[in-house]
């Protein structure tokens, strides 16, 4: 009896939690995100479909496309990479589509061979850094309409995959070189055409959970967490992964649980992850909050015709946001929010105005989101 447990352990493949990378898509975006069938038609879509309508999309482990991970075929356009926990994977993306007007786009990754649901959706700025979880719709792996996930980190089987990278350029000089379709090879006509990167790495599991699942920035939060290791210290990240802001830090009970209280970072208006990272154990709990426009006046109290500042928190990001009076409504100003979805105006309260209290209505161009402040007419 000894012997054969020992038998099976020497033979047996030491199992690793895993989650399995098998689709990917690059698409046009506006700037909430979205896309259409339409808008992919005009402005690209690729994936790694073989034998469809659309182009494919090229993953290599080199910028410069070699050491390709699919390809160079139509046929061999297909991916299926396990991604193991305690592993950073990084990977350069290139298109056979060409657009040079093109200002936001997306990525979704699919996992365990779903093609209909994505499992990490983002979006963001070309030829920018920055990108955040994607809840608008969007298009399949095999380019049907569904909704975004919402999210940039996938979680399984014991593990979390998180995107902490997504990058995309319009179409440049090398590494961007490999326009033509179904090979990694330039463009015969000398264009160069886009390309990018992603990078997930994966963490064994633990969780979070938040006392509410929406709000305006600066709403206070208790988070709740556990499965990690007893008392260690505990990071909770708003946004990113070990990249400020840090929303709060606890140390957990003998257990690996812990409870502590926060407040919601500055971020554009939709969803928001929340990473709770143990510095120890190197465990990671995920949650997803849905952020919420907010208005600020300051001062609140102003006579007629008297100047006041708006702020305003959780739009668009880099969006123009019209300041309205509400009764009779006139438009006050415009705000311009900065990267996180925040900004502020000087408005002017109107010289008819009555005393007492009265809204101010927010409008953001973009998103169509609306917030609304509250003014004391002295």
């Amino acid at each position: 009896m000894y012997l054969l447990v020992l038998f099976v352990l020497v033979t047996s493949p030491l199992a690793y939690p895993q989650v399995i990378l098998t689709g990917a898509a690059w698409f046009s975006s506006t700037p909430t995100g979205a896309t259409s069938v339409s808008q992919a038609y005009a402005d690209g879509f690729t994936n790694t479909v073989g034998g469809d309508q659309w182009w494919d999309l090229w993953l290599a482990l080199r910028p410069d496309a070699s050491l390709p991970v699919n390809g160079p075929s139509d046929s061999q356009a297909a991916i299926c990479i396990p991604l193991q926990a305690g592993n950073s994977y990084k990977y350069y993306i290139f298109s056979a589509e060409f657009c040079c007007t093109l200002r936001y786009s997306g990525l979704s990754l699919h996992f365990d061979g779903n093609s209909s649901t994505p499992g990490i959706s983002v979006f963001g700025p070309v030829n920018g850094t920055s990108f955040v979880p994607d809840n608008a719709t969007i298009l399949s792996l095999t380019g049907n309409p569904v909704a975004g996930s919402g999210t940039s980190y996938y979680a399984s089987a014991g593990v979390v995959a998180v995107l902490t990278e997504f990058k995309w350029n319009g179409s440049a000089t090398p590494p961007g070189d490999v326009c033509q379709p179904f090979a990694f090879i330039p463009d015969p006509d000398g264009q160069a055409g886009p390309y990018g990167s992603f990078t997930i790495q994966v963490w064994p599991a633990a969780s979070v959970s938040l006392s509410q699942g929406s709000g305006a920035p600066g709403t206070k939060l208790t988070l709740t967490g556990g499965g990690f290791a007893p008392n260690e210290e505990v990071v909770v990240y708003g946004g990113h992964v070990g990249v400020l802001p840090i929303i709060a830090t606890a140390v957990t009970d003998d257990c690996g649980s812990f409870t502590v209280a926060g407040h919601e970072p500055e971020h554009p208006l939709g969803p928001m992850d929340v990473f709770a990272e143990g510095a120890a154990s190197g465990k990671l709990g995920a949650a997803t909050f849905l952020v919420t426009p907010g208005m600020a006046i300051r001062p609140v109290g102003v006579a007629p015709g008297g100047d006041t500042t708006a702020h305003v928190a959780g739009f668009g990001a880099g969006e123009i946001v019209d300041i309205y009076w509400n009764e009779p409504r006139q438009l006050l100003g415009a705000a311009t929010t900065d990267p996180e979805g925040s900004g502020s105006a000087t408005i002017s309260i109107p010289t008819s105005a009555a005393a007492g209290f009265d809204l101010v209505i927010g409008v953001g161009r973009n998103t169509e989101a609306i917030a609304l402040g509250v003014v004391r007419v002295q």
